[in-house]
Parts: C-alpha cells; sequence; structure tokens
C-alpha cells in the first residue's frame, strides 16, 4: 500500500513523536529503527504492518507496538484454547503469553471489563510491573478487515492465578470466570490522551445504566467486531453461553442480587458499579452482541418466563466431562504457577503510624489514629 504524500508527512510526525513517548520500554536499543532517518522508518513501518495483518499507516504507534511485543512471545495468529489453535477470519489475536498451565477448569462466566490506555498497560505487562487481570483485551485499532487487534493474555481452559484462585473486585467471587478487556476511556477527561494516541476523538454517547443517564465515549464498531470474535469462540469452545441477563424483555444494566445460578456474559456494572465499568459504550451494542429481545409480548410474565429459559439454556457441555474430572481431581492450584511472593512481617498498627511519620506523612498518620480511636468507641 502506497501513501499519500499527507499520509507520509502525519506518519513522519506520529513518529517522532512516538519515538520519545511509545517506543522506549519496548524496542530494544539495539533496533534498528532507532538509526533510520524519518523516511526509512515510514517505509520500515508500513513493511512490518503488512506482514502482520495491521492497517499500513507507516505509523509505530500503540497496536503496532502490541504486535511486536507479541512476536516476541505467544506470536499473531488465531485464539488459543485449551492449547489448540483457533483460526477465525478476520481476528487478528496477539497471544502475549508462551506457556499454559497444567491443570485445566471449565469456566461458565465472561466478565466485560474496561480499561484505558491500553498500550501503556501493555508496555508495564510486558516488562512485569503490572499484573494481567485478564485473559483478552480489545484495543482501539482499526484494521485492515475494520477489526481491532486481540490481545491474549491466557488460555481460557487452563488455571490462571487472577480468577478465581485469586480473586479481585474485577470477578464475582468463587465462580471461574472469562475476563475480557475492552479499552475505552471510563472519565471524559481522558479523551483528550486517547485522541492524541489514536489521533481521533470518541464520541461522547448517553445511556441508561441502573436508572441513570450516564455520559461516556462509545465504543467503537471495529472494536464490537472484535469482541463478537471472542465471544463466539468462548462459546463454542470454552461452553460459556453467549447470553446477557434480561428480563421483561429489557437487557439489564443494574446490579444483580445474585449470580450464583446465572450462567453467561456480565458487564462489570451487573456485580460492581465503579464508573460504570465497561461503560455506557457497551449499553447500545447488546442487541448486536446477543441478539434482539421480545418487548411486543402482552403478557408481561410469560415473557419473562420465555427470557429467563433463554438465559438457562446451555450448550453441550458433554464435551468438557474430561476437564470436569481433571478439576476435581486436581482442586487446588499448583506451585508451578502460582504468583511468586516472599513472606514479610506481620502488620503492626503502631509500626504503620511511626512509618507515617517517618516518612513527613504526619496528618495521614493522624487520621489512621482518629480511625482506630472512633473505631475504638463504637
Amino acid at each position: 500500500m502506497m501513501l499519500s504524500t499527507e499520509e507520509r508527512l502525519q506518519a513522519r510526525q506520529f513518529n517522532l513523536r512516538a519515538r520519545q513517548i511509545f517506543w522506549r520500554g519496548i524496542l530494544p536499543d539495539t533496533h534498528p529503527i532507532w538509526h533510520l532517518d524519518e523516511d526509512a522508518v515510514v517505509d520500515w513501518v508500513c513493511d512490518y504492518q503488512s506482514k502482520n495483518r495491521l492497517r499500513c499507516d507507516g505509523k509505530f504507534g500503540p497496536s503496532t507496538l502490541i504486535t511486536f511485543m507479541a512476536n516476541a512471545r505467544g506470536g499473531i495468529g488465531g485464539f488459543i484454547v485449551d492449547g489448540q489453535e483457533i483460526d477465525i477470519p478476520g481476528a487478528r489475536v496477539a497471544r502475549m503469553f508462551t506457556q499454559s498451565a497444567e491443570i485445566k477448569v471449565q469456566p461458565d462466566l465472561c466478565c466485560l471489563l474496561s480499561i484505558p490506555e491500553l498500550d501503556y498497560v501493555t508496555r508495564d505487562r510486558f516488562n512485569g510491573k503490572a499484573s494481567v487481570r485478564a485473559h483478552f483485551s480489545i484495543d482501539s485499532s482499526n484494521g485492515p478487515d475494520g477489526e481491532s487487534l486481540i490481545i491474549q493474555w491466557a488460555d481460557p481452559l487452563r488455571e490462571v492465578p487472577f480468577s478465581p484462585a485469586f480473586e479481585t473486585v474485577d470477578y464475582p467471587r468463587k465462580r471461574q470466570c472469562v475476563g475480557i478487556e475492552i479499552e475505552n476511556v471510563l472519565l471524559l477527561y481522558q479523551l483528550d490522551s486517547d485522541e492524541r494516541r489514536w489521533l481521533r476523538r470518541r464520541p461522547v454517547i448517553k445511556a441508561m445504566i441502573a436508572n441513570k443517564l450516564i455520559n461516556q465515549p462509545a465504543i467503537y464498531d471495529a472494536q464490537i467486531k472484535a469482541l463478537n470474535h471472542v465471544l463466539k469462540v468462548l462459546e463454542e469452545f470454552a461452553g460459556i453461553p453467549r447470553v446477557f441477563p434480561n428480563l421483561d424483555g429489557q437487557y439489564r444494566t443494574e446490579l444483580l442480587d445474585t449470580i450464583d445460578d446465572y450462567r453467561g456474559c456480565l458487564a462489570k456494572f451487573n456485580y460492581f458499579q465503579m464508573n460504570n465499568e465497561p461503560g455506557a459504550g457497551l449499553v447500545p451494542h447488546l442487541t448486536t452482541l446477543f441478539g434482539p429481545l421480545d418487548s411486543q409480548s402482552s403478557d408481561a410474565e410469560s415473557t419473562a418466563s420465555e427470557d429467563s429459559a433463554k438465559a438457562d439454556v446451555l450448550p453441550d457441555m458433554s464435551r468438557f466431562e474430561s476437564q470436569r474430572q481433571e478439576l476435581s481431581d486436581h482442586p487446588e492450584p499448583t506451585s508451578s504457577f502460582l504468583p511468586d511472593y516472599e513472606d514479610g512481617p506481620r502488620f503492626s498498627l503502631a509500626n504503620a503510624i511511626a512509618a507515617a511519620y517517618g516518612s513527613g506523612k504526619a496528618a495521614r498518620a493522624g487520621r489512621i489514629a482518629d480511625k482506630c480511636q472512633k473505631f475504638d468507641r463504637d
């Protein structure tokens, strides 16, 4: 693909800035790109993008850098599920792991999360400075097939240290979950930073979440296409039903009373409301991802019953019986994939207050003491 004069100029200007902001910490000092002139960098990037199913714009930016990192790990290709590669036409998967744990699991819940500035987080995870909280991430790129780049961090059918054995607020408690991060600005003030990264500005939309009108940036159609592939793979190869909570002919965006018996997909706002993750941008796409709901029935109870029955329908799970048996035989993780940790001294309130004073944070020490006194009085 040949760039126009204007596109080449934009790529040159972008790379001059990216050299100072994006490349550090990813490209080794010995990489030849550091010694190329501006036009040669654009040519090198275009060639690299064409070989890795990226949109050829000559900009060595977020998606191209993520692809570069993935090629140092698991490469670019299809999804990895239960150790097997699954190629889906149009899907570009950057595999950021090289090995899977031996213990197999059978998830029954998919949790949709939000993540701003995915390129920075990916760099930190790649360098071991940030923890992994999801199996898949979807960036904001618009690839040659009109779909965003999918980043895979772990095999969804192999034991991983963040869910559910080591639970966080990202996942419902005591459930085997698969996490999918969707890059989207959570707070409006982050729009400028997002625009500088992608040289395009997200539109802001309104959506009802928990009976509140929320203003948040939209999720791009290219991301929804990529998410559609991930959900399809999870349904067909991991046995997670492709359904979303619904009631009375409407998709539910409020906190669920209970999710113990629910099988399917959840947005984070269904069980933990923090910035309404994964944002109002998901709400307009629920029908696209999970199908339209019939709200025309005159019998509301009948409609609710039908929707409930639809949500309870599971795909054929017989092919996962062997994995369930392995899980029952080995219920606990082994030390081979437990996170490294060191035993430290037990927490001491007195030491915490003394440390706060010692570091010049007297106000913090005072607040700790006041809270303890209030606790004792109550």
